[in-house]
């Protein structure tokens, strides 16, 4: 004959005959057990997006303090000083401020975005009133110092 003895989520099952081994306990599956895994896991989820983000944020932060006018004026200013304004590190730089290269200094994610929004900002009156401040390279490099240095 089998005893059976509950003791909270465990079943130990005894047996009068000699073949039996008494007192080994048998588990039974409680889904609540899966609670803390799946706790651990949204947990490391959590941290994990929050690492990957602060990095973002690290390459970024500046970008956050500058409004959509100071960026397009910079970015501006930054195609005006020079000839071949691309293969500067003055262009590289203010893409670096502004939020549109990464670290390395390669086009990030809002780079095409930026360009568009851009190319529709050069259609406004103010574009071009912001274009004769910065009238020469020297001037656009002036811009650029004077509002690089005060971020």
């Amino acid at each position: 004959m089998m005893q059976v003895k509950r003791n909270n989520d465990r079943i130990i099952e005894g047996s009068a005959g000699a073949s039996a081994r008494p007192g080994l306990p048998k588990f039974r599956k409680n889904p609540l057990h899966k609670i803390p895994t799946i706790t651990l896991v949204s947990a490391l989820l959590s941290v994990a997006i929050s690492v990957a983000s602060c990095g973002w944020r690290s390459a970024t932060s500046h970008s956050a303090e500058l409004s959509d006018l100071e960026k397009h004026q910079l970015y501006s200013a930054a195609l005006a000083a020079s000839d071949s304004p691309l293969d500067t590190d003055i262009y590289r730089d203010v893409c670096r401020r502004i939020g549109i290269f990464d670290t390395t200094g390669r086009p990030n994610e809002q780079y095409m975005a930026f360009v568009s929004q851009h190319v529709a900002w050069g259609t406004q009156p103010e574009s071009l009133e912001f274009r004769n401040e910065i009238d020469s390279k020297a001037k656009a490099r002036e811009y650029i110092k004077k509002h690089l240095a005060a971020q």
